[in-house]
C-alpha cells in the first residue's frame, strides 16, 4: 500500500514504483497484473493507474492494447536516454553494469564533443569551461562537491559543441553519470588522478586546439572505462581496446601546448 500524500506525489510514486518494477524485470516481458489487482496493490484508483501506465508507455517500458492488456516491453525498446529511466536504472541491482554501458557510450561520444567545443565554443563558453574546471579543482578540499561540479564541467563542453543532440545528451546523462562518477571515484587518489586531465581538457578548448581536446577527452574517459571493465571482469576481447585491452589513440603533439594556449589568450 502506498503512503497517502498529496495527489501529485501519489501519482509520482505510482510512476516510480511501476517503472522501477519493469526495469527490475518483475514482470519479465509479459503482462502486468490486471488493472483492478494492480490498482489495489498500490492503493490507488484505476484512473490514476491508467495515467501512470500512459507515462510508462511513453518511455517505451510497456505496451497497452485491447487484446494484450498492459505488457512489459523488452529492454531494447526502452528509452534509455529518458531521465526517469536513467534514474530507475541507477537504483537497480545492476547499477554497475549500467554505469559501464554509460561510460562506454561516453568514450564513443565525448571525445568528438570536445573536438567540436574546441572549434565552435564562444569566448564566453570557453571562459565558462575554464571556470567550471577551477570550481572542480576546489573539490580537493571539498570532496562532497565532486559529482555536481564534474557534471557541470562535462555538460558545459557538450553545450559548447553547438550540436543540439550532443547538448541534449549531455544534460540527459547527468542522472546516470552521477552514479557512475560516485562509483569510479570511491577509492583514495581517484579524484587527484583525474584532475590534471580535466585541466588539460579545459586548456585545450581554451586554445581552440580540436585534436588536442579530442585526445584529452578520450584519455579522461578511458580511466573510468578501464576501472569499471576491470571490476566487472569484462573480457579483453569484448572491450573497445580489442584483444590486448589497450586503448589506442594517436596523440597529437603537445610539446608547444603552453605556447598555443598563450597565443589563444592574446588573440
Amino acid at each position: 500500500m502506498l503512503k497517502a500524500e498529496a495527489p501529485r506525489t501519489i501519482f509520482r510514486q505510482v510512476v516510480d514504483t511501476l517503472g522501477a518494477a519493469v526495469l527490475r524485470g518483475d514482470y519479465g516481458d509479459g503482462p502486468l497484473p490486471v488493472e483492478a489487482e494492480l490498482a489495489g496493490s498500490l492503493g490507488v484508483g484505476r484512473n490514476l493507474l491508467r495515467e501512470a501506465i500512459k507515462v510508462l508507455a511513453s518511455k517505451g517500458l510497456v505496451a497497452v492494447g485491447p487484446k494484450i492488456g498492459t505488457r512489459a516491453l523488452p529492454r531494447s525498446q526502452w528509452n534509455m536516454l529518458d531521465p526517469d529511466v536513467l534514474l530507475w536504472l541507477s537504483e537497480t541491482d545492476g547499477a554497475m553494469e549500467h554505469s559501464f554501458d554509460l561510460v562506454e557510450f561516453r568514450l564513443i561520444v565525448e571525445p568528438r564533443a570536445a573536438h567540436l567545443a574546441a572549434l565552435r565554443a564562444t569566448e564566453a563558453e570557453r571562459q565558462h569551461i575554464t571556470a567550471s574546471y577551477q570550481a572542480y579543482e576546489e573539490c580537493l578540499t571539498r570532496p562532497e562537491l565532486v559529482v555536481d561540479r564534474d557534471l557541470v564541467f562535462h555538460q558545459a563542453i557538450h553545450t559548447a559543441s553547438h550540436n543540439a543532440l550532443l547538448a541534449s545528451i549531455g544534460w540527459r546523462l547527468g542522472t546516470m553519470m552521477r552514479r557512475q562518477v560516485l562509483t569510479t571515484t570511491d577509492y583514495p587518489g581517484a579524484f587527484e588522478r583525474g584532475l590534471p586531465l580535466h585541466k588539460e581538457l579545459a586548456d585545450a578548448i581554451a586554445a581552440r586546439d580540436a585534436p588536442w581536446a579530442e585526445d584529452v577527452a578520450f584519455r579522461l574517459v578511458v580511466m573510468p572505462y578501464e576501472d569499471l571493465a576491470g571490476r566487472l571482469d569484462v573480457p579483453m576481447s569484448e572491450r573497445l581496446g580489442g584483444e590486448d585491452g589497450r586503448m589506442r589513440r594517436s596523440a597529437p603533439r603537445r610539446a608547444d601546448a603552453k605556447a598555443r594556449l598563450s597565443h589563444a589568450h592574446s588573440t
